[in-house]
């Protein structure tokens, strides 16, 4: 990060402090990427991302005024911290709440910077998008009845500074990238689709943990295997959820839950619930942005609170929501490191990072075997969830019959539904092998990169039934 551009962030918020705002943050941000997508033998998208900019916020009398430039000179700051106070001043004028912000279970100055074992650099963006040809070969050259395929390579090199009223300075420097492959095969007019994708923070080694023709690979076989699947059975079976699928149920219908502003503006089942009994007591979440490698890694959140990783359940109690500076103020606890934003002309808003069921103490093998009649559900195509009531419809990539502890049918476009606490509380028990899947997740039209991870586990009176 340039110092200049520092600097100009440090004098931005002495610009706000002399306005007598109560609280104001600054963020500098430089992002630099690029986008290739392959679909059907063409170059859909070869993009290059390059931006930097500030942002600006502050309250006043219970105001938020935020603006953002990316015309990073001193007459454009001045501009911008005079309007994000104006706005502030308007609103809190008129409010009848006076938040006041506090923080102090944080280190005032941190700063990360994530070095690469292999740079992105060391590979050309002409050998990327022959990456990307050469996995659509992959998947074509499959099967026949591999009809359509896309393959897509993204990558980011994050750089975020922050200072704020309240002392805290972060800094950090992180890459990253994801490789995503889908496959669409058919046979007798029937279609289904397979799709793989693997990632984390890193360089390029992170191809070499996960070889993108292997990924390809596995998301032609699905498709192909799913040609020849059944109708799943409909009604209420013991069920073993797959790391993929765990992992995005504990992210969708619990994670967003547990988000703290969702829960005080009554939109989350979990109001209220803490230290209460929310899930059998197999059962532990946590969401951590300090784990590296992770796709949701984060060193410090847009408000420059370092996070040190949060557990949301205890042996099935839960214990803590997920905060922003001003959740936390409102409830009176310690911020959790998880206001977010998409860039740097967005409002952080309490935003998972690594969230993820951990690991329990049975093998894989003894989950199975615990089972005499069930079903098996691997990853997950798409779904539906509700927050305030806790309802939850996922369409299963994947659907297995299960007898005696053995996968014996292949079932297609099955779908999983019922009540998220009833599902925690059925938890019969967890595995060891607990593994990461990265993604994007959107709120309030804002994207950002986070992971969802769980073990298997085994639920007792799950719903199943068709999902075209």
């Amino acid at each position: 990060m340039q110092e200049h551009y520092k600097s100009l962030a440090d004098s931005a918020l002495e610009m706000l402090l002399d306005l007598g705002v109560d609280f104001a943050d600054v963020r500098l941000l430089s992002i630099e990427g690029l986008r290739i997508e392959v679909a059907d033998g063409k170059v859909k998208e070869l993009k290059f991302m390059d931006e930097v900019g500030l942002a600006f916020r502050c309250l006043v009398a219970g105001g938020w005024g935020f603006t953002s430039t990316s015309a990073l000179v001193v007459d454009e700051v001045k501009r911008s911290c005079l309007q994000a106070y104006k706005l502030a001043k308007n609103i809190g004028d008129g409010a009848k709440d006076k938040l006041k912000l506090s923080c102090s279970n944080t280190a005032a100055t941190s700063a990360v910077i994530l070095k690469p074992i292999e740079p992105l650099s060391n590979m050309t963006v002409a050998e990327k998008l022959a990456m990307c040809r050469e996995m659509e070969r992959e998947m074509l050259s499959f099967s026949d009845r591999v009809k359509s395929t896309s393959a897509i390579y993204s990558e980011f090199s994050e750089n975020a500074y922050t200072v704020n009223s309240l002392g805290l300075k972060s800094e950090y420097l992180v890459p990253g990238l994801i490789v995503q492959a889908s496959a669409y095969a058919s046979e007798a007019g029937l279609v289904q689709r397979g799709y793989e994708s693997h990632g984390g923070t890193g360089g390029l080694e992170l191809l070499k943990h996960r070889k993108p023709l292997d990924i390809a690979e596995d998301a032609a076989r699905k498709a192909i295997e799913l040609l020849a699947a059944k109708s799943p059975p409909a009604g209420r079976h013991t069920c073993i959820l797959d790391p993929e699928l765990a992992g995005v149920f504990i992210h969708e219908a619990f994670g967003h839950a547990c988000e703290a502003d969702l829960v005080l503006s009554g939109a989350s089942i979990l109001e209220g619930m803490t230290s209460k009994i929310v899930g059998s007591p197999k059962v532990t979440v946590k969401d951590d942005p300090s784990l590296k490698g992770l796709f949701g890694h984060v060193p410090a959140d847009s408000e420059g609170v370092v996070g040190r990783g949060t557990t949301l359940v205890d042996r099935g109690v839960l214990m803590s929501y997920m905060h922003s500076l001003e959740t936390s103020s409102r409830m009176g606890v310690q911020p959790t490191g998880n206001g977010r934003a998409q860039g740097y002309a967005s409002f952080p808003l309490v935003r998972m990072t690594n969230t993820f069921i951990d690991k329990g103490e049975c093998s894989v093998e003894e989950l199975f075997e615990s089972i005499r009649k069930g079903v098996y559900a691997k990853g997950s195509s798409y779904g539906y969830v509700d927050p305030a009531r806790g309802e939850f419809v996922f369409k299963c990539s994947m659907l297995y019959l299960i007898e005696d502890g053995e996968p014996i049918q292949l079932c297609r476009d099955a779908a999983l539904s019922g009540h998220t606490l009833e599902v925690l509380m059925n938890v019969e028990a967890v595995a060891d092998d607990l593994s990461f899947r990265p993604g994007l997740c959107g709120k309030e039209d804002q994207f950002v990169r986070v992971t969802s991870g769980s073990p298997h586990i085994a639920v007792r009176n799950v719903l199943v039934g068709g999902m075209a």
